[in-house]
């Protein structure tokens, strides 16, 4: 079957297909995949921890005793009802545990399943796709409109409401990792009890890493051609836990958005009022600096700056082994064009 998004998920629980056996969940965010898992496993047993509903499996659990699988599989749970099997950290053992339910061999209790990113050559991602006993929940790096709607959702449930601003620059501070996301919104959340309004101020004051630096930051230094600030805060954010793929996502999407920008701009619109009328709003102690930067970026410069950004993020993400050294290479070396470009100008 093929893969599905997570929204797709909540519907196939609702009303869950009885030819689907296996679940397979994955992607490089460890919480957001298990906050994905535990969901589905408790709209399946009612519960995370029953024993008699929720059968618990590591991947050494079926490296051991791969026939067990099959075997949780096909039991009759002792209350009635349909159990859920989870499985934490599926790999090659989990595979081959789970080939007799993927051939439609063994059926009965769902088996929902765990892992980590898994490339396009990925047996166990491609046994999944092909089968019509499977369903694939990829976990993609989240798109800007999906983090901004979990932060909504996530203050309004304590009775908060936040502005466009405040989003803005909470995005800004927090990056698109939907586990920090949510850890972030929960003490924003907190900081704010008894209050009906998140305010700017109160972003600013809660958010951010132990660095004091931003992504946003990252970027403006990047394209300002400030060549050493940027190599700085590059290391200062990967050593804070900033995923380096997502610093050069970052940079992509000033580099779309500065694009988008210098069109207006050369269609006869003046650069501040671009800039100070932008949606989203650009956070107003960075407008300085944007305005600075399309002052010495052409358009045909920025569409070769993003189409070399995307190149990276996409190689920094088939591999992590090198995504520290693809980065911080390609983000200096549009710092030095920056630089250059300045010069010229």
């Amino acid at each position: 079957m093929t893969a599905i998004r997570p929204a797709g998920l909540d519907s196939f629980l609702r009303k869950p297909d009885p030819a689907i056996g296996a679940l397979l969940i994955y992607g490089d965010e460890p919480d957001a995949v298990r906050e994905l898992a535990s969901r589905a496993v408790k709209k399946i047993a009612g519960s995370l921890d029953d024993p008699f509903s929720v059968t618990a499996l590591l991947e050494q659990d079926l490296a051991s005793d791969p026939a067990r699988l099959a075997d949780e599989v096909q039991s009759i749970s002792m209350f009635g009802g349909q159990k859920a099997i989870w499985v934490k950290g599926a790999g090659e053992a989990f595979l081959k545990a789970v080939l007799p339910v993927l051939e439609g061999k063994a059926s009965g209790n769902l088996v929902v399943a765990e892992a980590p990113a898994l490339a396009k050559s990925s047996q166990l991602r491609a046994m999944f796709e092909k089968s019509p006993h499977a369903l694939v929940v990829p976990l993609y790096e989240a798109e800007p409109g999906e983090i901004a709607q979990l932060v909504e959702q996530l203050l309004a449930s304590d009775g908060l409401r936040i502005g466009p601003d405040a989003l803005a620059r909470f995005m800004a501070l927090s990056g698109t990792s939907r586990g920090l996301v949510r850890r972030e919104a929960e003490k924003l959340a907190l900081y704010c009890l008894g209050n009906e309004r998140v305010s700017l101020e109160d972003v600013e004051a809660v958010c951010g890493n132990d660095t004091g630096a931003t992504a946003d930051e990252l970027a403006d230094s990047v394209f300002g051609g400030h060549v050493e600030e940027a190599d700085r805060l590059f290391h200062d954010l990967v050593r804070a836990g900033q995923d380096p793929g997502r610093l050069l996502g970052a940079a992509h999407q000033q580099a779309l958005r500065l694009q988008d920008f210098r069109i207006a701009i050369d269609r006869g619109a003046r650069a501040e009022q671009v800039v100070k009328q932008a949606r989203p709003p650009v956070f107003f102690k960075r407008q300085g600096a944007v305005q600075a930067q399309l002052r010495h970026w052409s358009l045909a410069d920025l569409v070769t700056a993003g189409t070399t950004l995307n190149a990276n993020v996409l190689a920094a993400r088939s591999n992590a082994v090198l995504a520290e050294a693809i980065a911080g290479r390609c983000l200096l070396s549009l710092a030095r064009k920056a630089r250059s470009l300045g010069q010229d100008r």
